[in-house]
């Protein structure tokens, strides 16, 4: 499967590029295994994003446009697009 992970705010800082594309095998995968993929790929992103296996607080993530999450928690599917956020990006 696909996905398009999109960085805003203090993410796109720490890894900076705006989106990036991530192939993994099967057809879902949690949301945790790939933000934990992100940060393995990216040490600045873990570093400053990071509060050791999951977010920090000051982070969220978006679901294809629709949901938030400020968890982990969540599938990610083929063609997915996961936005990575800090809280004080969207204004």
């Amino acid at each position: 499967m696909k996905i398009t992970i999109e960085y805003y705010g203090i993410p796109r800082q720490r890894v900076g590029i705006a989106r990036e594309f991530y192939e993994f095998d099967g057809e879902e995968m949690g949301i945790h295994d790939v933000i934990r993929t992100v940060a393995k790929k990216h040490p600045a992103f873990e570093k400053h994003c990071m509060d050791g296996d999951i977010l920090n607080k000051h982070m969220v993530v978006n679901l294809n446009g629709n949901q938030f999450f400020q968890s982990e928690d969540g599938l990610a599917r083929d063609g997915d697009a996961l936005l990575i956020l800090s809280m004080d990006a969207g204004g």
